[in-house]
Formats: C-alpha cells, structure tokens, sequence
C-alpha cells in the first residue's frame, strides 16, 4: 500500500507540474460501513490517502453531497 502511495503522489507531482489549472474528481468511499475484506480495506485507504493528498496541494477543495457542492478549503 505505502509503495502505491507513493507511485500515486509521484504521478500527481509529475502531472501537477505543468502550467495549467487541473479539476480533480475523486471518490470518498469511507465514509460508509468497514469491509470485512482485507484488500477492499487497503483500497480504501489508499484511495482515502490520496485524496488527502490531493487535497493538500490544492488551491480549492469541494466535497460533493447530493449534488450540493460544499467548499471544505479555499486557498487565499
């Protein structure tokens, strides 16, 4: 899990160099029950550290919820 981490935020880094503005749509996919399968939990995690990550370096964060858009951060 840590060594696809990291491939995931060397991948981002790399991407997010380039001069541009980027839009990010991810999943939030902990925010429901606990599988009792062990790799579903490791995906989940994962997906959930990298949208961490993701969020870290972003200027704005939006958490949709039913279909209402809720600025969570905002960069001066």
């Amino acid at each position: 899990v840590s060594e696809a981490l990291e491939a995931v935020k060397n991948e981002f880094d790399r991407f997010t160099r380039q001069e541009a503005t980027f839009i990010f749509v991810t999943n939030e996919i902990g925010l429901g029950g606990v599988s009792t399968n062990r790799l579903q939990r490791k995906f989940t995690d994962l997906q959930g550290w990298a949208n961490q990550y993701i969020a870290a370096q972003a200027d704005e964060v939006y958490l949709m919820v039913s279909g209402i858009p809720l600025k969570i951060k905002q960069t001066p």
